[in-house]
């Protein structure tokens, strides 16, 4: 006896169901549906991209997708068979058009004759004349405009192809006469003489054409064996798709037993490239080299790359470029970093959940989770959190410039004693990176529980490694500077037949510890001239002459050095540190 599928049980029903879904929704022979597998992000804004999909060849031996993307570098769009051959594409533009009848209703005189033309009807003029007989030809000529429907909700719309084109047209029929047959013959009257019709079953609805002709791209990929089951891997590299690294750097409080402080590193992602819906992204520590990234691929059919986050976000984007490079910083005073630091077990990374990261070549990889992206949206991930050791570092940096006495004009060299509020002293934190994965450059917010502290740059670190982070200016410990002239001797040094007079100065610093604890402070003195002696053991590097130390100088450049002077000391509360410098210059007559 048999059985209705509605009385199976669930058990037994649902895989039927599953089965029939499938079937609907499988693509049709020939095409195959792309499916976002992985992409690669780097904080330049671009992208690598990798898609897989299943389907059958056609005919000739060919598979179709209209899914083309609109943005690929030069030499990075490549598809491949599942036994990793490479495959022939072959882009283009695919016309198709479509032509429907739609109905609409009669609006006035001429769309009701039409719509009731080839039957009896009695015509009464505005006249008061009377007329009876068959509605024989309405006499209009036909043109086309842009079709204008009433508009709808857009979540009734299915998805579009977004690199389609759609045109659609709609058919108008236009004039002024129709002629009525009548037993003394046919009598052309005009439509708008038309006072009232008197209609058996009157039609009130009439139909017009509308022509939808679509343009869309259409990359094919090229097997040779029709009916053949393939599936196929494309990636290419993009823009459109960056992260962002910006990190949570969280002090102890005064008097904490440890020195250790807790970062934690967040990525934020922006999306302006394409759908991204439960696909793992990996970002990526470092920039790749990719000569053309800004050539596009002729597979694309487009004439111009389109980076569409920096259409997006430009101001973003050009102050990203500057102020995130990794390579932009190495030179930065305060922003050291040692080749080997003491390693401690302090370091333990805590990563949420299947968070992991990876080494590539000289790129660093960490892996996230699946993630849900639209285009246009954006994300903030957690990459990790770890507690490293640090410390406080208190930084005074001082370069003078000195104005060149022959060349200035009446006034000018004379300092105004507002100059010595730009006599900062730094405080800042010097962060080693007892971890297993680099710190990429970043912003970062120093905390104290809940008190902001400061918001400031990090800078790339690889494990071992540490960086200083400036934190903000330390107005208990601002210090002061003073010079004087010790001597001066007239055409002490003649060169190119020029006369040089020799000056002789002192310069002393002042930096008092006004804090209730000792400091480390380190001071960095730049100069034009040449030093001769420091006090308490500083340490001088003698250096060529370099043009920013002198304002409008005149004179050869090999009569003067560049000097820097550096102090390492421990200030204990309440101290005074009176550091002195010897050192010389020439000026010509």
């Amino acid at each position: 006896m048999s059985k209705s599928i509605f009385n199976l049980p669930l058990t037994t029903f649902a895989p039927i169901l599953w089965l029939l879904l499938s079937i609907t929704n499988s693509p049709a022979e020939g095409e195959i549906k792309l499916r976002p597998q992985k992409v690669i992000v780097f904080k330049d804004g671009y992208s690598l991209i990798i898609k897989k999909g299943i389907g059958t060849t056609d005919e000739r031996g060919e598979i179709h997708t209209n899914e083309v993307p609109d943005a690929a570098v030069l030499g990075s769009f490549w598809a491949t068979s599942l036994d990793g051959g490479l495959v022939g594409m072959r882009a283009g533009w695919r016309e198709e058009t479509i032509d429907k009848k739609v109905a609409v209703t009669a609006g006035d005189n001429l769309q009701i004759l039409l719509a009731n033309e080839g039957r009896q009807a009695e015509v009464i003029l505005t006249d008061g004349k009377r007329a009876s007989g068959l509605i024989h030809k309405v006499l209009v000529s036909e043109n086309s405009r842009p079709y204008s429907p009433t508009p709808v909700p857009l979540s009734s719309l299915p998805r579009a192809n977004p690199a389609a084109t759609i045109t659609k047209t709609e058919s108008v029929r236009s004039g002024s006469h129709f002629i009525l047959r009548t037993e003394a013959g046919d009598q052309l009257l005009a439509a708008a003489a038309v006072d009232s019709l008197i209609i058996a079953n009157m039609a009130t609805a009439t139909t017009k054409s509308v022509r939808t002709t679509t343009r869309s791209k259409r990359l094919s990929f090229r097997f040779g064996k029709p009916n053949a089951r393939q599936e196929i891997t494309m990636m290419y590299f993009r823009p459109g798709v960056r992260w962002i690294p910006t990190y949570r750097v969280d002090l102890p409080g005064q008097g904490a037993k440890e020195k250790l402080a807790e970062i934690s590193l967040q990525a934020e992602i922006l999306n302006d490239a394409e759908e991204l819906i439960d696909v793992p992204v990996d970002i990526v520590v470092g920039v790749p080299n990719f000569r053309f990234q800004k050539t596009p691929s002729p597979l694309v059919l487009e004439s111009v790359l389109r980076n569409s986050l920096a259409q997006a976000e430009p101001v973003l984007m050009t102050q990203m470029r500057n102020d995130f490079s990794n390579a932009a910083y190495s030179s930065r005073s305060g922003e050291l970093r040692r080749a080997a630091a003491a390693a401690s077990g302090a370091g333990n990374i805590e990563l949420p959940g299947e968070l992991t990261a990876g080494g590539a070549q000289d790129l660093f990889i960490y892996k996230l989770p699946n993630l849900r992206l639209r285009k246009g949206d954006r994300a903030a991930v957690s990459i990790f959190t770890a507690k490293v050791p640090y410390r406080d570092v208190y930084t005074w940096d001082l370069h003078l410039s000195r104005t060149d006495i022959a060349t200035a004009p009446a006034g000018q060299g004379i300092a105004s004693p507002l100059a010595l509020s730009t006599n900062q002293v730094w405080h800042q934190i010097e962060l080693t990176n007892t971890t297993k994965v680099p710190w990429t450059t970043g912003a970062a917010m120093i905390m104290t529980g809940q008190q902001p502290l400061g918001q400031e740059l990090l800078t790339y670190t690889s494990p071992k490694d540490y960086c200083r982070v400036p934190v903000t200016v330390s107005v208990e410990t601002r210090g002061s500077f003073a010079e004087s002239e010790t001597a001066r001797q007239i055409k002490a040094l003649k060169w190119d037949s020029r006369d040089y007079a020799r000056i002789q100065n002192e310069a002393t610093l002042d930096l008092c510890n006004n804090k209730p604890f000792a400091i480390d402070v380190e001071i960095s003195v730049r100069l034009g001239g040449r030093v001769e002696k420091v006090s308490h053991d500083g340490v001088t590097t003698l250096l060529a002459f370099d043009r920013r130390d002198w304002t409008q100088y005149r004179g050869s450049e090999a009569v003067n050095n560049s000097s820097r002077v550096k102090w390492k000391v421990s200030l204990e509360a309440g101290a005074t540190f009176l550091p002195k410098i010897q050192y010389h210059y020439y000026t010509r007559h």
